[in-house]
């Protein structure tokens, strides 16, 4: 069985504000995310909580989508991560956790696939971007719960083998980097 978006996530956009540098709630922007879509920056910019910001603060099992330029990638957050309010660069989908686990609906929208037909329904003469109804049409497989769980977990492990290997490379990079200074002396 498939389902559109629409049918399984609220849509909308992620704020745009004015932002402080040192109080508030973090606001995150792409820059905050490696090119695999993984958190791995300490946000630089905050929002003021008042009662507008606190409406914007993402909940447990929010999916991020970049829909807008040359880096297509979903992230789900989790609460244990801290508050956060996703910046407008963002789609923030909250999806009906009885009917799809987030961070199965994060793997899907992180699928090469998925990242394939959003490069060839998306437009911009300047800027990639995709359309909200775009995002919201477009349907994916919905197995049970069960075997969500199991996908989404494949997909951790995946991402979690990539950043080792990541980390591994850029050790080994250091190493060399020290030897052969070491060695032109």
């Amino acid at each position: 069985m498939k389902k559109t978006i629409s049918d399984i996530a609220d849509i909308r956009f992620g704020v745009y504000s004015r932002t402080e540098e040192s109080e508030g709630i973090p606001y995150l922007q792409v820059r905050q995310f490696d090119e695999y879509g993984i958190l791995n920056g300490l946000p630089d910019e905050f929002i003021e909580l008042d009662h507008k910001s606190d409406q914007q603060l993402l909940k447990d099992g929010d999916v991020l989508f970049v829909g807008k330029g040359n880096r297509l990638f979903a992230w789900c957050y989790r609460e244990t991560d801290g508050p956060y309010i996703a910046s407008s660069i963002f789609f923030v989908l909250r999806p009906n956790q009885n009917i799809i686990y987030p961070e199965y609906l994060s793997a899907v929208l992180n699928a090469p696939q998925t990242k394939a037909v959003f490069q060839q329904i998306g437009s911009g003469t300047n800027i990639f971007s995709i359309r909200k109804s775009e995002l919201g049409a477009f349907e994916i497989p919905l197995p049970s719960l069960e075997k969500q769980k199991k996908i989404a977990a494949l997909a951790e492990l995946h991402q979690k083998e990539i950043s080792l290997t990541q980390h591994l490379l850029n050790q080994k990079r250091y190493l060399y980097t020290g030897i052969i200074s070491k060695l032109l002396q």
